[in-house]
């Protein structure tokens, strides 16, 4: 809601210059009257807006999709617009109510039927991300816009005239209390209290005696509310005083010149105090005390009033004495009042700003002694993205046009076992040639950050495939091929399905990063126990990169773990050595195969032997072959005059 502090503002700046203009005639009301109208209808499609975007955030659904759907559904719905003949006309009719229940609706109905709806019109990513999004869109919300549908007609074929008549009967103190509460409620929901309570509910007994010769809706605005409702001077004081929030400090400072006229907005709205959990309580119980705390003081000290109402934007204190007049007893249950209620906000104030983003962001740059200038640079960051998403997709475009002039090409780093060091597996790598030349494919970074790199690891998928039909080392003896599937891959459930069916059969693993299974373990494991069940191995890549959790190991859907290459490097010294080998053994104790990756000497591979590896790789054998390379090579490698029969 603090998106919308501009607009209260504004309204709030406007109610100043109205009251003003009423006291000094400064303009002709006439001239304001349309400007005033203005400002008051823009405000639940405003809160349609903010209320839509800010929920979609919180459930995890597209924002602006679900915005536009929601402002469309409260045009249909609310009868905000109305036809008569050939006119459409705004209606005056109360609707913030709509305003609420519409984007609540729009956003927790598409989480629910996001969730258990798995049925996709576009099932994979062959169209640019926004327009899949808006094209899968369209089930749901139109399953949302039945539902509204279904939910309004019920809604216009029920009755609350057996309730509003229930409460009209009650005597005028018991429908006093129940006004505060109710006004209070409807705030705490976003919606004006007093609106909505003068729309639904019969307001006669306001003008009846209530205490005293005070009428009830006096008696509420000099003696319940101080500031506006929730009594708005308590919790700015209780801001001031308890808080070390910076932006509730600061919306509190510039709530106070609105606050003396009783406009609240700015509190209610951009602290924010609505769907507050926390400062919801003091905010319903303050003027519930003050109710019954001020009836009983004025019957106990004969407090009277000398006028029979006082303006609701009469400045609090002020409307005491002109009510009363001058009466200093006026002034004191109103002075004591306000201490009271600021000691009823205190707990809640203290708590909130503890809880708070901009509190536990203060104590972390304290405690890691961080300059607070470093928050200041987000403008700074943000204005950069978009010269981040431009190189970006320049990027994109030098590598589509790198692999258009070039060819991509399958090669294959053998994998050998640590005991007997036969050749018993390779790990396929993709190469992008261009004139003869041999390049590493750095493209797949950019592929990745686009979201498109599934198409490289399914055109790897079709070239082994091939490989496996036309290469007689893959036919004629069990080699197994390691293949690298990366985020958007794995988490591809037709992807997934494709490679089962294409290469079920054959002797394959499938090898994920340690960072993403790490960052993403519940979707990854998904997919591995699929791969897992059609008969495929799993591997694990460059573990020990950092991001290791041995927690984590007990639940990973795999069969092998790949040690990085930097974690042997590391173990050159007595600490890493022990370390690496202690890795090993607890490994292979959960029953995980273990290859040591990066082995490029003779002393690494006696090392990696000791601590008792399952199967080693790395430049000390050889470097990523071609298949008729990796074919030569293992006839040379495996053959009886090196020791090793076929």
């Amino acid at each position: 809601m603090v998106s919308m502090i501009p607009y209260l503002f504004f309204r709030s700046a406007w109610i100043i210059f109205i009251v003003l203009n009423n006291k000094l005639n400064l303009v002709p009301y006439d001239a304001i009257r349309s400007i005033d109208t203005a400002i008051l209808l823009i405000f639940p499609i405003l809160l349609t807006c903010t209320l839509a975007y800010h929920l979609s955030f919180h459930f995890s659904e597209e924002r602006f999709m679900v915005t536009s759907i929601s402002v469309t559904m409260f045009f249909l719905f609310s009868g905000f617009i109305t036809h008569s003949g050939e006119i459409l006309t705004i209606s005056d009719a109360f609707v913030l109510d709509d305003a609420i229940f519409i984007p609540v609706v729009v956003c927790v109905g598409c989480y629910l039927i996001q969730k258990h709806l798995k049925y996709r019109l576009i099932k994979s990513n062959v169209v640019n991300p926004i327009v899949e999004s808006a094209v899968n869109g369209l089930i749901p919300h139109s399953l949302i816009f039945l539902l509204l549908i279904a939910l309004y007609y019920l809604i216009g074929l029920s009755s609350t005239d057996f309730f509003v008549q229930f409460i009209a009967n009650l005597p005028t103190g018991v429908q006093a209390y129940f006004h505060t509460l109710i006004i209070h409620i409807t705030w705490l929901l976003g919606i004006h209290g007093a609106s909505a309570f003068y729309t639904f509910f019969d307001y006669s007994f306001v003008s009846d005696i209530y205490v005293s010769n005070i009428p009830f809706n006096t008696f509420f605005d000099v003696f319940v509310i101080y500031g506006g409702s929730g009594s708005t001077w308590a919790l700015i004081f209780a801001i001031l005083l308890f808080s070390n929030m910076k932006i509730a400090r600061t919306l509190a400072k510039i709530s106070i010149p609105f606050a003396v006229i009783n406009v609240n907005e700015l509190l209610v709205y951009g602290l924010p105090i609505i769907f507050n959990p926390i400062l919801a309580i003091p905010f319903l119980l303050v003027p519930l005390f003050n109710q019954l705390f001020a009836q009983v003081f004025i019957e106990f000290l004969n407090i009277v009033s000398v006028r029979d109402a006082i303006e609701w934007v009469t400045p609090s204190f002020v409307d005491g004495y002109l009510l009363t007049g001058g009466d200093p007893k006026a002034l004191v249950l109103q002075i004591i009042t306000l201490l009271i209620d600021i000691l009823i906000y205190m707990p809640f104030v203290h708590r909130y700003s503890q809880n708070s983003n901009d509190s536990l962001l203060d104590t972390l740059l304290q405690k890691m002694r961080f300059s607070h200038s470093i928050p200041e640079k987000k403008e700074v960051s943000m204005a950069d993205m978009h010269d981040e998403v431009v190189e970006q997709h320049e990027r994109l475009n030098r590598s589509l046009r790198e692999i258009l002039a070039g060819d991509l090409k399958m090669y294959y780093q053998p994998q050998f076992d640590a005991k007997s060091l036969s050749m018993v597996g390779a790990e396929s790598l993709l190469r992008l040639e261009t004139e003869k030349v041999l390049y590493l494919p750095t493209f797949i970074e950019h592929f990745e950050k686009a979201k498109i790199a599934q198409y490289i690891d399914k055109w790897v998928v079709e070239a082994v495939e091939k490989d496996l039909h036309t290469a007689p080392i893959f036919y004629n003896y069990p080699i197994k091929i390691s293949l690298n599937l990366n985020m958007d891959s794995i988490s591809d459930s037709n992807l997934i399905e494709f490679i089962i069916e294409r290469l079920s059969g054959y002797p394959l693993v499938f090898e994920v990063t340690e960072t993403v299974y790490a960052h993403n373990i519940d979707l990854v494991n998904r997919s591995s126990r699929k791969l897992r069940e059609a008969g495929f191995e799993v591997a694990i890549d460059d573990f020990g990169t950092g991001y290791s959790c041995l927690s984590m190991l007990s639940s990973l859907e795999a069969d092998i773990i790949k040690l990085d290459h930097n974690f042997l490097r590391q173990a050159r010294d007595n600490k890493g050595s022990k370390l690496y080998c202690s890795m090993v053994s607890t490994l292979k104790s959960l029953g995980f195969v273990v290859v040591a990756e990066g082995v490029e000497t003779e002393e690494e591979l006696n090392f990696v032997q000791s601590c008792g590896v399952d199967l080693v790789q790395g430049f000390y054998f050889s470097k990523a072959l071609s298949v008729d390379q990796l074919t030569h090579y293992f006839n040379e490698v495996n053959s009886p005059v090196n020791g090793v029969t076929q």
